[in-house]
C-alpha cells in the first residue's frame, strides 16, 4: 500500500504545479467537474483553533428555539440507528442504487494525513438504511469508490486502488466478482447509454483504459491522457461511443484529441485547434471550452454542435484571467471570468457560445490558484431563475458589502430579493432593506450550509440569510423559505445553521442542527406546509454532532439518513428517519393548485404553470406522482431581445442598443463562408432560451442585416508535428491549423520534403490532418503554402528520422588493470545495418561507486574509467537517442597487471580490409583462437580486438593465467619470438594472398620484428569513436593441436565465416530480447524538445550543456557526472517518453 500511495504522490504533485505555474496563463473550470453520483461525508472534529471563524460562526447564530407554530400531524417519528463499527473510519460514502430501490451503500474509509485511503468496508442496506450488512469481497479488499451504470442501477463497479481490482455486481450488490487489472484505478467513467462500456483512469501512467465488459477485460485506450476525458454527449455527438480528451505533456503543452472507443478511431475534426492549455478542455451539452495562451493573453475558444472551435469574445474593456462555466443549459453559457482588473462579472452568451454580454458585475467570488468559483446559484426546477451575490460600490473608507440578486429572465435583469413583510420593520433604513443569502463564499470559509432546491420541487427554496443592508453586517443568521421561486419569503422560527432537505418533491421539509463544538442535537425540526409551520421530534435518545444529512436522489420518499458523531472523536452513525409514520395521507386532486413561478406573465418568451401542493393540505406526494406542467409561447417584444456584443444598452425604457466605445469589429474573426452571404447584426439579438415567437421578432429593427463575406488573407499558419524525432517508419501525424483568415477557398499545398508528391487541398478542413512516414533517416523540412485571392503565407516544421537502436556491444581494448584507465568502447547495432541513430547518450554504472552516487552520463561512444582495487564488478551501459534505448551489463574483472601488444600486418592485408564491424568482429575471433593454439594457452586469455581505420593492426591483451601455466611474460615472449622467426602467416582466400605479422609492439616497451631498427609509434584508441567499433572476442573454446615448430597457416574459409556470422545474429537477437529493468532519457534531448522558431541557434550543440559551471568532469573532459547539490541541464529519468508539441514559427 505504501509503494502505490508514493506512486501516486508524484504526479499529482505535477498536476498541482500546473495550476500554480502561471497563474497569468488562468485556467477554464466547470462545476460539472466535481459532481459525482455518491455523497462523501466527512466525521470531522470541530477545529477550534479557527478563532475567526468560530467567533463568527457564533455572533451570526444561536441556538434554536423551543417555539414553534403546529400544523395538525398524526402519529410519531420513526428512527433507526446504525453504529458504525470502524472507530478510525472518518468519512463515509453513501450511494442509492436508484429510483424504485430500497438498497442503499455505506462505504465508510479511514484516510491518511497526504490523502489515501487506507482501511475501509462497504455495507449494504436493502430497506432505506433501517439495517446493515456488511459486505465481505475479500480478506485484502481497501475498497474506495463507488461506481453505478447510469443505464442499469444494477450494475455497480467498486474500485481497489491499493490491490489495483475492481469488484463487479449485476445484481444490486447481492453477489460480486472481481477483475484484477494493471492499471490503478483512480476514477471511473461510466458510459451514458451503453451499459457495457467503461472508462478508467491512472493519474499516475496518465493512461485512458476502455473496458467493453464492464470492467472484466481492459485495454489502451489512449496514452498519456490528463483527468479531463468524457463520453460523447447524446444528441449531440453522432457517434455515441465518442470519447473527447486533451493529451498533454503536464507543463508544457496539450492538445485536443476525439476518437471512437474502443479503438481509437480519430474523429476528423472541421478545424483542428493546435496547442492549447493544459488541464482547461471541458464539453458540456452541445458545447466544447478550451483555452489556448497567446503571450500572457488567455483566450477562450468554444466549439459549438462540434463545429469549429472559435475565440469566444468578451468585452474589450476588461482582460480575462480565468473562466468558469458555470451553466450551459437551454442553448445559452453562463460564464464567469476573473479579470486582471481583480473583478469578477457573469456574462451570458449567444446560442454558440462565442460572443459574451455583461450579465452581472463584481461578483462575491473565491479566486485560489487552481480553484475559482463564485457566489452564483441555479434554482433547480425553475427554468431561468438565478441567486448571486454582488459587491456593493466601495464606501467612503474603501469597504466593500454584499447583497443578493435573484433574476428570473436568465441573467437579462436583477433584482434584489425582497424581505419578509413582518421583518422590514427590523431595518435600519426601510428604502435598503432587504433579504441576503449566504452562498459558496459562506460555505466555503464559514461552513455556512447554502441554497437547497430541487428540481422535483419548482418553487421551493431553502437557505441561510440576513434581512438588512448587506449580508455580513453583524445580524444573526435565519433559516428562510420560499414556495413561489424566491418572490415572497418566510423566516423560520429558529435560528442558527442548519442541515435542510426537501423529501418528497417537496411535501416536507427537515432541518437539523449543524455540527459546532457546542452544539449537539437529537432533533429534527419538521414542515409539510413549505415552512410556514414547523413541528420539533427527538429522533434519539442520545445527542450528536451532525456532520450531513442526506435524502435518495429524486427525493421520492419520506426517508432521511443522518450522520454524526456521539462524541468530537468517536460513536460514529447513522440514524434513519422515516416520516412516512408522520405524514400519514395521500394527497388527492383537491390538495393540489395550478402555480406560476414567475412575477411576469411571459417570461424568455413562454407561460409555465406547474402543479403545487396546497399550503394547507397535509399530506405526502408519493414515488409515483408526477407533477404536470404547462407552457404556452408569447408573442415576442422588446424584452425578448438584449444588446449583441459590442452594444450597450442606453435607454433602458425604450430598450435601445448603441454601440459600445470598446468595440472594434476589426478584431472580430467573421465566421462565414468565403464569398457567400452572412448576417451583420443591427446591435440586438433575441435571447438565446427564448421561446416567443412573431411579434417583435419580425421587426426590421432587431433582425440582421445580410452582406457578402470578404475573402480574408491567411494569416497565423501553424505547422505541427507531435515531436521533434521520429524513428524510420513511424507514423506521424501532422496538424495544420490556422489563427485568421478565409478557411473555405484557400488552397493549401503540402509539402514532406523527401521528394514524395506534393498534396494539394481546397479548404482547411480537408487540409488540417495528414500522416506520412519516412524511410531514411535524415533531418527533413515539412512545409505548408496557403494561398487564396487575397494573400498568402507559409510555414514550415523541421524533424528528425532517426534509426532505432536494437543492441549495443562493448569491448575494452587493453583489458582492466588497476589504478590505469580502462577503455570502454561502445558499437551500436541497428536493423538491417542503420547507423542513422542520431546524438547518442550512454548512461554507465561500472560496479565500483557508491550506491547513492548517480550513473556516468556521456556523449561519447568510448569512455575511460579507473578502477582502484581489483575483483569482478557489475558493468552497465545504457545507449539512449530521440527513438529508442538499449542496453548491456557484463561483469568485468580488474587484474593487478595486463600487458598489451600490438601486431602489425604486410600492406596487402589492407587489401581485405571492409572496415566493417562485423569483418573486424569475425577476423578478431579467428586471430583469438588461432594464436592461442599457436601458443598452448586458453583463448579466455587473449583480449583480441582489430581497431577501425588503416593500416590494418590487431590490440592483444594478455591476461594473467587462472591457476597454472605460461605467466604474462612468458606469453608476450612467445608472441615476440615467434613474430622474429617470421612464424605467424596466413592467408584469407588462397595460399597466394600471404599475410604475414611484421612487428610486434609492447606498449610502454620497443617494437620487435625482422628488419626492426627503430620503435614506432603506438596505436591510439580514438577519443570518438563511430557506431561500427570493433568488438572484442573472448572464447574458452579449447581445441587439441599438435606441437610443431613450422610456420602456422590461419586460413579462412567460408564456412566458418558463416558461422561466425551467424553467431553474432543470434548473440545480438538475444541481447534485444533481454529485460531491460531500467531506462533512462534526457528532460533536454532533442526529440523531446519543444520549439517555435526555427533558426541557426536551434542547431547548436551549446543548448544542451548550459549551466556547464554545474557539473563536474571526470576521467575525460567530454563525460559529464550529475552534481547532486546543484540543477545540471542533462537530467537522468526512468521510463520517459515526452510528448512536446513541435510548433513552426507563424510566418
Amino acid at each position: 500500500m505504501e509503494d502505490i500511495n508514493t506512486n501516486v504522490v508524484l504526479p499529482l504533485l505535477l498536476v498541482l504545479l500546473t495550476f500554480y505555474v502561471d497563474t497569468s496563463c488562468g485556467k477554464v473550470f466547470s462545476r460539472e467537474l466535481y459532481r459525482r453520483d455518491s455523497n462523501v461525508l466527512e466525521f470531522k472534529e470541530i477545529d477550534k483553533n479557527h478563532d475567526f471563524i468560530q467567533r463568527f460562526r457564533r455572533e451570526t447564530s444561536a441556538n434554536h428555539s423551543d417555539q414553534f407554530s403546529h400544523s395538525v400531524v398524526t402519529g410519531n417519528l420513526t428512527s433507526t440507528t446504525f453504529l458504525i463499527p470502524d472507530k478510525t473510519h472518518t468519512q463515509a460514502v453513501v450511494h442509492w442504487t436508484g429510483q424504485d430501490s430500497k438498497v442503499l451503500f455505506v462505504l465508510t474509509r479511514e484516510q491518511s494525513d497526504q490523502g489515501f485511503i487506507v482501511s475501509s468496508t462497504l455495507w449494504r442496506s436493502s430497506d432505506y438504511g433501517t439495517t446493515f450488512t456488511k459486505v465481505n469481497l475479500d480478506s485484502k479488499a481497501t475498497p474506495v469508490m463507488i461506481y453505478k451504470s447510469p443505464v442499469n442501477r444494477r450494475q455497480l463497479i467498486i474500485t481497489d486502488l491499493g490491490n489495483k481490482r475492481l469488484y463487479i455486481s449485476e445484481d444490486e450488490g447481492v453477489t460480486w466478482i472481481f477483475s484484477s487489472i494493471t492499471f490503478q484505478p483512480d476514477s471511473l467513467l461510466l458510459h451514458p447509454t451503453d451499459k457495457n462500456y467503461v472508462l478508467a483512469y491512472s493519474i499516475y501512467e496518465m493512461v485512458l483504459m476502455i473496458s467493453t465488459d464492464f470492467g472484466r477485460n481492459w485495454k489502451v485506450l489512449r496514452l498519456e491522457v490528463s483527468p479531463r476525458f468524457y463520453w460523447a454527449v447524446p444528441g449531440v455527438d453522432e457517434n455515441v461511443y465518442t470519447v473527447h480528451m486533451e493529451i498533454t505533456d503536464f507543463l508544457a503543452s496539450s492538445e485536443y484529441v476525439a476518437c471512437i472507443a474502443p479503438n481509437c478511431t480519430e474523429v476528423k475534426q472541421e478545424q483542428n485547434i493546435g496547442v492549447i492549455d493544459p488541464y482547461t478542455l471541458i464539453v458540456q451539452n452541445e458545447y466544447i471550452f478550451v483555452q489556448k495562451t497567446s503571450g500572457t493573453t488567455p483566450d477562450l475558444y468554444v466549439s459549438h454542435n462540434r463545429g469549429p472551435f472559435r475565440r469566444a469574445y468578451f468585452p474589450m474593456n476588461v482582460h480575462p484571467r480565468d473562466y468558469l462555466v458555470v451553466d450551459t443549459n437551454e442553448n445559452q453559457v453562463f460564464v464567469a471570468v476573473d479579470h486582471q482588473e481583480n473583478v469578477v462579472n457573469l456574462y451570458l452568451s449567444d446560442t454558440t457560445g462565442q460572443f459574451y454580454v455583461t450579465s452581472l458585475t463584481n461578483v462575491v467570488s473565491i479566486v485560489e490558484p487552481g480553484w475559482f468559483d463564485v457566489d452564483f446559484y441555479e434554482v433547480s426546477g425553475i427554468s431561468g431563475t438565478y441567486i448571486a451575490n454582488q459587491y456593493t460600490d466601495p464606501d467612503a473608507k474603501g469597504n466593500l458589502y454584499e447583497r443578493t440578486y435573484i433574476s428570473y429572465d436568465k441573467g437579462g435583469t436583477w433584482q434584489l430579493l425582497k424581505p419578509p413583510e413582518n421583518l422590514k420593520s427590523t431595518c435600519k433604513d426601510p428604502k435598503e432593506c432587504h433579504l441576503n443569502l449566504h452562498l459558496v463564499y459562506s460555505n466555503t470559509y464559514f461552513r455556512i450550509p447554502g441554497v437547497v432546491t430541487k428540481k422535483e420541487a419548482p418553487g421551493l427554496i431553502l437557505a441561510h440569510g440576513v434581512v438588512g443592508e448587506t449580508l455580513y453586517d453583524g445580524m444573526i443568521t435565519n433559516v428562510f423559505t420560499s414556495r413561489d421561486g424566491g418572490i415572497s419569503w418566510n423566516q423560520a422560527p429558529f435560528k442558527g445553521y442548519y442541515h435542510l432537505n426537501i423529501l418528497d418533491q417537496g411535501s416536507a421539509v427537515t432541518a437539523i442542527l449543524q455540527n459546532n463544538p457546542d452544539n449537539m442535537t437529537n432533533a429534527v425540526l419538521f414542515s409539510c406546509d413549505e415552512g410556514a409551520s414547523w413541528q420539533n421530534y427527538t429522533f434519539s435518545s442520545q445527542k450528536m454532532y451532525v456532520d450531513g444529512v442526506l435524502t435518495e436522489p429524486g427525493i421520492n420518499t419520506l426517508v432521511v439518513s443522518v450522520f454524526g458523531r456521539l462524541s468530537q472523536i468517536s460513536g460514529r452513525q447513522m440514524v434513519k428517519l422515516d416520516f412516512g409514520s408522520v405524514l400519514t395521507s395521500r394527497c388527492e386532486d383537491a390538495d393540489y393548485e395550478e402555480w406560476s413561478p414567475t412575477p411576469r406573465e411571459c417570461v424568455l418568451g413562454q407561460t409555465v404553470k406547474y402543479e403545487r401542493k396546497k399550503p394547507d393540505s397535509i399530506c405526502y406526494n408519493g414515488r409515483n406522482y408526477t407533477r404536470p406542467i404547462v407552457t404556452k409561447t408569447c408573442q415576442c417584444t422588446s424584452e425578448d431581445f438584449e444588446c449583441d456584443y459590442g452594444y450597450e444598452m442606453t435607454d433602458m425604457s425604450n430598450r435601445v442598443c448603441t454601440k459600445a466605445d470598446w468595440y472594434d469589429v476589426s478584431l472580430i474573426k467573421l465566421n462565414c463562408k468565403d464569398g457567400e452571404p452572412y448576417n451583420v447584426s443591427q446591435g440586438y439579438r433575441k435571447i438565446a432560451s427564448d421561446k416567443c415567437v412573431g411579434g417583435a421578432d419580425d421587426v426590421v429593427k432587431y433582425r440582421p442585416m445580410t452582406t457578402t463575406c470578404p475573402v480574408v488573407a491567411p494569416q497565423g499558419l501553424k505547422l505541427r508535428a507531435p515531436k521533434e524525432a521520429f524513428a524510420v517508419n513511424d507514423q506521424i501525424r501532422f496538424t495544420l491549423s490556422q489563427e485568421k483568415g478565409s478557411i473555405y477557398v484557400t488552397t493549401y499545398t503540402w509539402n514532406m520534403g523527401d521528394g514524395t508528391t506534393q498534396h494539394k487541398f481546397t479548404g482547411l478542413k480537408n487540409s488540417s490532418v495528414i500522416y506520412h512516414r519516412y524511410n531514411t533517416s535524415g533531418t527533413y523540412n515539412i512545409s505548408v503554402y496557403a494561398e487564396n485571392d487575397a494573400g498568402k503565407m507559409w510555414c514550415f516544421v523541421i524533424i528528425r528520422i532517426e534509426d532505432k537502436l536494437s543492441a549495443l556491444e562493448v569491448y575494452i581494448p587493453f583489458g582492466s588493470q588497476l589504478g590505469k584507465m580502462t577503455w570502454f568502447n561502445v558499437t551500436l547495432l541497428g536493423k538491417k545495418g542503420s547507423s542513422g541513430f542520431g546524438l547518442v547518450h550512454y548512461v554507465w554504472k561500472f560496479g565500483d561507486q557508491p550506491i547513492i552516487q548517480n550513473p556516468l552520463l556521456t556523449w561519447d561512444a568510448n569512455t575511460p574509467h579507473v578502477y582502484n582495487k581489483t575483483g569482478k564488478f557489475n558493468v552497465s551501459v545504457e545507449a539512449v537517442n530521440s527513438v529508442s534505448s538499449t542496453k548491456q551489463e557484463f561483469t568485468l574483472t580488474v587484474y593487478p597487471r595486463l600487458i598489451t601488444v600490438q601486431l602489425r600486418f604486410t600492406k596487402n592485408f589492407d587489401s581485405f580490409n571492409q572496415d566493417s564491424f562485423l569483418w573486424r568482429s569475425a577476423s578478431a575471433h579467428l586471430l583469438a583462437i588461432d594464436i592461442a593454439k599457436l601458443l598452448y594457452i586458453p583463448s579466455s586469455r587473449l583480449i583480441v580486438t582489430i581497431p577501425p581505420g588503416l593500416p590494418t593492426v590487431a590490440d592483444i591483451t594478455i591476461l594473467p593465467p587462472k591457476t597454472r601455466g605460461l605467466s604474462m611474460q612468458q606469453v608476450l615472449g612467445e608472441i615476440q619470438d615467434k613474430v622474429k622467426a617470421q612464424e605467424l602467416i596466413f592467408s584469407l582466400l588462397s595460399d597466394d594472398d600471404i599475410i604475414r605479422v611484421v612487428s610486434v609492439h609492447t606498449f610502454g616497451g620497443s617494437d620487435v620484428g625482422p628488419n626492426v631498427h627503430s620503435p614506432t609509434t603506438p596505436s591510439i584508441i580514438p577519443a570518438h569513436n563511430s557506431a561500427n567499433g570493433s568488438l572484442p572476442v573472448k572464447t574458452t573454446v579449447e581445441k587439441k593441436i599438435s606441437k610443431n615448430n613450422l610456420p602456422v597457416m590461419i586460413a579462412v574459409p567460408a564456412v566458418i565465416v558463416v558461422l561466425v556470422l551467424s553467431s553474432i545474429v543470434y548473440f545480438v537477437y538475444r541481447r534485444k530480447s533481454r529485460r531491460r529493468d531500467q531506462r533512462y532519457s534526457l528532460i533536454m534531448n532533442r526529440g523531446r524538445q519543444d520549439q517555435t522558431v526555427l533558426d541557426d541557434d536551434d542547431f547548436d550543440d551549446d543548448d544542451f550543456l548550459e549551466g556547464g559551471d554545474d557539473f563536474e568532469s571526470e576521467d575525460g573532459n567530454t563525460n559529464i557526472v550529475i552534481n547532486p547539490g546543484l540543477n545540471p541541464t542533462l537530467v537522468m529519468m526512468t521510463n520517459t517518453h515526452s510528448n512536446n508539441d513541435l510548433e513552426s514559427a507563424i510566418c
